[in-house]
């Protein structure tokens, strides 16, 4: 399941930044594993993690920026993975054939899991830094001026 912010008035924008920059200080300050934010006489006990994942919400929040928050472990379907990676549906559904990304099947549809997808996006942006530094270095060892 996602969840996705809307656009934020300007007064949203001024209260999450005055919530951001709060929060953020208070964690920095604190040493515990845990931080305890208080609402309506009762305390919430949060994660640290927790906390500083919503330090960066209302970091985006504050910059007037829409934030969709979801579970890496999310399962997506062909058209969802295709739409994260940018490429046609087609294209997806061979690079599931061919293994480079996992799926399953659930009755007649394919299920991809998020993390996966986001594997082979890394991996593959890692594969093209690597071969752009090599055209980087055979170019200037043949003194093309790159």
């Amino acid at each position: 399941m996602e969840s996705v912010t809307k656009k934020l008035t300007a007064q949203q924008r001024v209260m999450a930044k005055k919530s951001h920059d709060s929060l953020e200080l208070a964690i920095a300050k604190s040493e515990t594993p845990t931080v305890i934010i208080s609402l309506e006489k009762q305390n919430v006990e949060l994660p640290r993690d927790a906390a500083n994942l919503l330090v960066d919400i209302l970091s985006k929040m504050a910059n007037g920026d829409s934030v969709a928050l979801t579970s890496i472990e999310e399962e997506m379907t062909t058209q969802e993975a295709a739409d994260l990676l940018q490429v046609s549906r087609p294209h997806l559904v061979k690079l599931l054939d061919t293994g480079k990304i996992p799926s399953k099947k659930v009755g007649s549809h394919r299920r991809v899991k998020r993390t996966d997808v986001l594997k082979y996006e890394s991996d593959l942006k890692e594969i093209r830094r690597k071969g752009l530094e090599f055209l980087a270095k055979e170019a200037q060892e043949m003194g093309l001026g790159y």
